[in-house]
């Protein structure tokens, strides 16, 4: 294990909005204790790195062995967000690809990046959109299950996690490319979410030193949310079948009927088929209050990001980190840490599989 970093306390500190004074505070040490550790006068013990990495809600391996360090960072909040919550969320992303990081370091293996990169262009958006079917290999009525997979097979790692309400996805272009969607969200909106963040990895990240976005509600009418809705709603609703539909619909396409019935062929919500339809000047902008579906009260975020540990999981990262317990590389204590679930899924899973293993050997 490597001693601490001055520079990356300072930087975890100043990342979690923390004052020196109040890290102290939270320790129980004078603010000029934490100000030498800062320049590198003192080292804390073993003791006191435990205790910074539970006041900075990091784990002590990523506090003293992060390689890979990751910056997710807003461009436009909504009053009244819980802030908290939602720093604690983009924290553990940025921990989860350090614990992604590890595992390729430990398997000795190389990431394989996502190679695509597209210019967004307005016009040509359906001809885009359908080369992303076509090498998504997506059927017209796209799944969840199904696009994970296709990202999976272009080195995309997905993840789904409990999130706060206001963020819908994560994303992440560099070395690796990480998405992340809100699994407390309707399986329809994790659907809209997967290819709006997929459009940041095509459009947006990896230039100009851009790498990572932060979907949240209250950035929508940001140019590169634009983009990112215009390209899912494209890929999810392609233009000519929906407008075959509303030709066939006539004038039952203002119904809320009709538009759920499309919602439902498209496997998209409500709410993405009134954008879709407002955008093509078929419903107005001002109609909108009658036909957007009722939000109910958020339910409470759960103590872990992840309840279905191999579903909720990017599958190649999941293969990995199994095949490392299995060398004994890593405990089942870190794949609890790695996975951001309950070490009692972790047991759970882990009966499960090596009880399946015996049974497969007996027959």
């Amino acid at each position: 294990m490597k001693t601490l970093d001055p520079k990356r306390l300072r930087e975890l500190r100043e990342h979690a909005g923390l004052s020196q004074a109040e890290l102290a505070n939270t320790l129980g040490v004078d603010k000029t204790v934490v100000s030498r550790w800062e320049s590198g006068d003192r080292k804390p013990s073993i003791d006191q790195q435990f205790s910074l990495s539970r006041a900075l809600g990091i784990t002590l391996d990523y506090l003293l062995n992060a390689e890979f360090v990751v910056h997710f960072q807003f461009r436009a909040k909504k009053t009244g967000q819980d802030k908290s919550a939602i720093e604690r969320a983009l924290v553990d992303a940025e921990m989860q690809i350090h614990y992604l990081d590890s595992a390729y370091r430990l398997a000795e293996r190389l990431p394989q990046p996502f190679a695509l990169k597209m210019d967004f262009l307005q016009k040509q958006l359906p001809t885009i959109s359908q080369q992303m079917r076509t090498t998504l290999k997506l059927n017209q009525r796209a799944v969840m299950e199904e696009f994970k997979q296709a990202l999976a097979e272009l080195n995309v790692h997905v993840f789904e996690w409990a999130l706060p309400s206001e963020v819908s996805g994560l994303s992440y272009r560099d070395a690796y490319a990480v998405i992340f969607v809100n699994r407390m969200h309707s399986r329809e909106r994790q659907l809209f979410t997967l290819a709006h963040e997929c459009a940041h990895l095509l459009f947006h990240l990896g230039r100009d030193n851009k790498k990572t976005m932060v979907s949240v509600i209250a950035s929508n009418r940001e140019p590169e949310e634009k983009e990112a809705n215009a390209f899912a709603a494209e890929l999810l609703m392609p233009l000519e079948p929906l407008e075959q539909i509303v030709k066939a619909a006539g004038a039952r396409i203002k119904s809320l009927e009709t538009l759920d019935l499309i919602a439902r062929y498209f496997n998209v919500s409500r709410d993405a088929v009134f954008y879709r339809l407002a955008e093509r000047g078929i419903l107005g902008w001002e109609e909108k209050k009658q036909y957007f579906s009722q939000r109910n009260s958020p339910p409470a975020i759960p103590d872990v990001r992840v309840i279905e540990i191999g579903k909720e999981i990017s599958p190649e990262f999941f293969r990995m980190a199994l095949e490392l317990y299995d060398a004994e590389k890593i405990s089942a204590g870190k794949l609890t840490d790695w996975f951001f679930t309950s070490r009692d899924a972790v047991d759970d899973y882990l009966a499960r599989r090596s009880k399946e293993a015996e049974e497969a050997t007996i027959f």
